[in-house]
């Protein structure tokens, strides 16, 4: 049952290898571990580099399945850094990530200091980040709020919406960096914005773990019709990102999600932002 609905779906959060913390899998055998599930395609995300290039390599060595990258603005890649999107870009990355572990509400929510923000001291945002857009909207591609903050990701949606961009995830929003009141997701969705629940927050083994039956809740809460379902796999002591996802499907079939709904959150709602 759920291994149809895992037929030709799309995970848009992975992880692999190479990386500068240890992953599962390697990009080649990721792409070749989805293929063997029968997923349609994948997200390669980096915290730390580009993926498009890394993409592309696995789309030629392993047809049969659309492997595709981007590139997250944190410190390694100049932060945000309009010319390093332009590369990722033109190179045929699809999703541009705003930052993440070096997100002043990243570093802010584990005892660090510093961390890159997208807004200026009068709460407007940065010059970059409206250059950032801008070439996001001529590509075509995703934009993703990576940590922020929830001030800074009102303010970028707002700004995004104004320019025109159409393909707006809301990174993981039941993540305890990311934690997001189900009232905020409503409205956030209201104006175009998908919800992209991961696995990842369910194998947590701390108080920041999130239950299946949470995430079923939220999915019922804000709507299927505006969420996309993602694994966030590819750490060392987790399941492979395709069976993570298989897990994560038929968990949330048993507490009480449709397999209508679910075909919905991992094919449909994918393919209008990635296809």
């Amino acid at each position: 049952m759920i291994r149809e609905v895992l037929r030709g779906a799309y995970d848009t959060h992975v992880h692999s290898a190479p990386d500068l913390v240890e992953r599962r899998l390697t990009d080649l055998e990721l792409a070749r571990r989805a293929r063997e599930q029968g997923l349609a395609g994948l997200v390669i995300k980096n915290h730390h580099f580009e993926t498009a290039s890394r993409a592309l390599i696995a789309r030629r060595e392993v047809p049969g399945v659309t492997v595709l990258g981007g590139i997250t603005l944190n410190e390694t890649v100049g932060g945000l850094n309009p010319h390093a999107v332009e590369a990722c870009l033109k190179l045929g990355g699809k999703t541009v990530w705003m930052p993440t572990v070096d997100a002043q509400n990243h570093r802010d929510k584990t005892g660090q200091k510093g961390g890159i923000s997208i807004l200026d001291e009068g709460g407007r945002l940065k010059e970059t980040v409206g250059e950032i857009l801008d070439l996001v909207k001529e590509w075509e591609a995703v934009l993703a709020t990576g940590h922020l903050s929830l001030e800074e990701t009102l303010v970028l949606v707002r700004e995004a919406r104004t320019l025109g961009l159409e393909k707006l995830v809301y990174t993981h929003p039941e993540f305890w960096i990311t934690r997001t009141p189900l009232e905020i997701q409503k409205e956030l969705t209201r104006q175009g914005v998908f919800m992209e629940r991961c696995y990842y927050s369910c194998t947590l083994k701390d108080h920041h773990r999130v239950t299946l039956q949470e995430l079923a809740l939220q999915i019922r809460e804000v709507g299927p019709a505006t969420t996309i379902l993602a694994s966030d796999l590819g750490q060392k002591d987790n399941p492979p990102p395709p069976e993570g996802l298989e897990l994560m499907l038929q968990g949330l079939l048993q507490k009480g999600v449709t397999e209508e709904d679910l075909e919905t959150m991992v094919k449909e709602n994918p393919k209008k932002l990635l296809i």
